[in-house]
């Protein structure tokens, strides 16, 4: 599994958790603290697609960095 996989996968899991957190728990303060956190879940999403573009740019360059062979 590439690393943007499992960013992506924990991503997923920790939001999950949230939600049955906030469907399980009926006190105030606890569920004020979850929205606080997911305010953050569009900022996770966005770097998310930047992490997926870094990994991307970082295979293409290796592969422009690679000397042609041929015969000489």
């Amino acid at each position: 599994m590439s690393d943007y996989n499992q960013y992506i996968t924990s991503i997923n899991k920790i939001f999950d958790y949230l939600a049955k957190m906030k469907a399980g728990w009926n006190n105030l303060d606890n569920l004020n603290y979850i929205e606080s956190i997911e305010e953050y879940k569009q900022t996770v999403i966005n770097n998310a697609d930047t992490f997926k573009n870094t990994k991307v740019e970082k295979k293409s360059n290796k592969a422009s960095n690679l000397e042609a062979l041929g015969n000489d």
